[in-house]
């Protein structure tokens, strides 16, 4: 006789077996100190356009990812910078060869001497700083081992109250509108969509049972979205204006902690939620939440 494990078992076991084969290495870099304003779309807009002049290839691999609109990078401003400096995160997703890495690198010393801002001023890197699985820094480097986003800890006590926090516009869609006040169903469809658009393989399983997925978010409990609208304006190269990508920020406090949600919304505080998170959207935080514990 056959034995089969239950729903929720199997949906456990294809999540985690699709996290474990994402390799992920993420570091937090910080320029000198220059006079302009830096802004993550300006970076990933300078940064693309050195790495397109070094390797069309690489730049493909990279910014068109393995399924369309799913770039194997990321972009997210850090709070966490020397004086004076901006600072932010700088992620990428899968493997590649030392060539590559090489390459990514070459085009952030070539794009940052180009210069930034209208007068094209030139900077440089002035911390290159490699992130462990929990965020903490690890020694200066451009070399990084990698890490895989399972198996990761939950921050807090399992069945204590916490905080689902986006300090950044958070986009998410529903029939071509933006969702001002999303629930935590929908941030579990957004966070597997990222998970498929990364590892479309590994994920296939969870998302073809998202269904299910949605029916365990709906019996976390959870508190109303507290938030405010908060949009973010790019300038496309490509349509040559200026584009507004409206979002939302705020936050999801979870009475009883996450239950089966746990592993899939740490993935999301590395995968990030939403449209536009190359250009740091949807950056999601989990936190304690100190007025319930």
């Amino acid at each position: 006789m056959i034995k089969t494990m239950p729903l929720n078992d199997r949906l456990t076991h294809h999540l985690r077996l699709g996290l474990s084969h994402l390799p992920v290495r993420a570091w937090r870099l910080s320029l000198a100190p220059l006079d302009t304003v830096v802004t993550v779309p300006m970076l990933r807009g300078v940064w693309g356009s050195a790495l397109h002049d070094l390797s069309e290839p690489l730049y493909q691999v990279l910014f068109e990812g393995l399924t369309p609109n799913a770039p194997g990078y990321l972009l997210r401003p850090s709070s966490s910078a020397p004086h004076d400096s901006f600072s932010f995160d700088f992620l990428l997703f899968g493997p590649l060869d030392a060539r590559g890495e090489s390459l990514v690198w070459s085009a952030w010393d070539l794009a940052l001497q180009r210069g930034l801002g209208p007068h094209r001023q030139p900077t440089r890197l002035l911390q290159v700083q490699p992130l462990a699985w929990d965020g903490s820094p690890l020694r200066p480097s451009r070399c990084h081992p990698g890490f895989s986003l399972h198996p990761l800890p939950w921050p807090t006590r399992l069945d204590r109250p916490c905080r689902l926090i986006f300090p950044t516009p958070l986009r998410l869609l529903r029939e071509k509108k933006l969702i001002a006040a999303p629930t935590l169903a929908d941030l579990t469809i957004a966070a597997l969509r990222r998970f498929q658009s990364q590892a479309p393989g590994a994920a296939q399983a969870s998302f073809e049972n998202r269904h299910r997925w949605l029916e365990l978010a709906r019996e976390v409990p959870a508190l109303p979205f507290v938030g405010r609208p908060c949009d973010l304006v790019r300038y496309s190269a490509r349509q040559q204006s200026e584009i507004e990508l409206r979002g939302v920020v705020g936050q999801l406090t979870l009475p009883q902690g996450p239950g089966p949600l746990q592993e899939l919304l740490l993935a999301a505080t590395w995968l990030s939620l939403g449209k536009g998170t190359v250009q740091g959207m949807g950056t999601l935080l989990v936190e304690g939440e100190p007025a319930l514990l």
